[in-house]
C-alpha cells in the first residue's frame, strides 16, 4: 500500500507540472507581433516570457502550463489586441486574427481545445498542426472567407456560422501535448 501512495505522489506531482509546446512559425515574408492572453482567466495561468516579434523565415517555442486556457492573437498595428487579445472590428479598430486553447479540459475528458478565431476580424493566415502521429485534425484558414469548419467567422459572437451552422464547428478536440502554429501557411 505504501509503495502506490508513494506512486499515486508522483504520477500527481508529474501531471501538475506537465507543460505543452506550441511552436509558433512564420512562414510570412514579413515580421509577426503575438500576444498571449490568459483570457477567459479559467485555470492555470501562463506566467512565462512574452512572446517576442517572430521575424520571417523563423520558429519561436512556448511551453504553456498543464490546465492553461487562452489565447494567442496576431496584434498588428492600431489593432487594440494586445490587452487580452481583445480589439479589432468589435472595437472600431484594425483586425486581429487569433488561436484559442484549452488544455487538459476536464469537460472533455482531459483533452485539449483549438480553434482559430477571426471574431475580432482577419489579420493573418493561419494554420493549427498537432503533432504528427496524433490523428488530430489540422485547421487552416487563409483568407477572410475561410470555411466555418476551419475558423470562426469575422463578427461571428454566436459561433453558428452567422446561424447557418451548428456551434463550434471550428473547435477540434485533441489529446497531444505538442502543436505548431503556421502563420501564412
Amino acid at each position: 500500500m505504501m509503495q502506490l501512495s508513494i506512486l499515486f505522489v508522483v504520477v500527481a506531482a508529474a501531471v501538475a507540472n506537465a507543460t505543452h509546446r506550441i511552436t509558433l512559425r512564420n512562414n510570412c515574408p514579413w515580421g509577426v507581433g503575438l500576444t498571449l492572453s490568459n483570457f477567459p482567466h479559467v485555470g492555470v495561468d501562463y506566467t512565462g516570457p512574452a512572446i517576442p516579434d517572430i521575424p520571417a523565415g523563423t520558429s519561436h517555442d512556448i511551453m504553456v502550463p498543464s490546465g492553461w486556457n487562452g489565447r494567442i492573437c496576431d496584434h498588428p498595428p492600431n489593432s487594440g489586441c494586445q490587452n487580452d487579445c481583445f480589439g479589432g472590428i468589435a472595437f472600431g479598430e484594425a483586425a486581429c486574427s487569433m488561436t484559442e486553447w484549452n488544455f487538459d479540459a476536464a469537460d472533455i475528458g482531459g483533452r485539449n481545445d483549438y480553434d482559430i478565431s477571426n471574431i475580432q476580424g482577419y489579420s493573418i493566415p493561419q494554420q493549427i498542426v498537432p503533432d504528427a502521429g496524433s490523428g488530430c485534425e489540422t485547421l487552416t484558414c487563409t483568407d477572410v472567407n475561410c470555411p466555418c469548419n476551419e475558423a470562426y467567422r469575422p463578427g461571428d459572437t454566436s459561433g453558428t456560422c452567422g446561424g447557418t451552422g451548428p456551434k463550434d464547428q471550428a473547435t477540434r478536440e485533441c489529446a497531444v501535448s505538442g502543436y505548431t502554429v503556421v502563420y501564412c501557411p
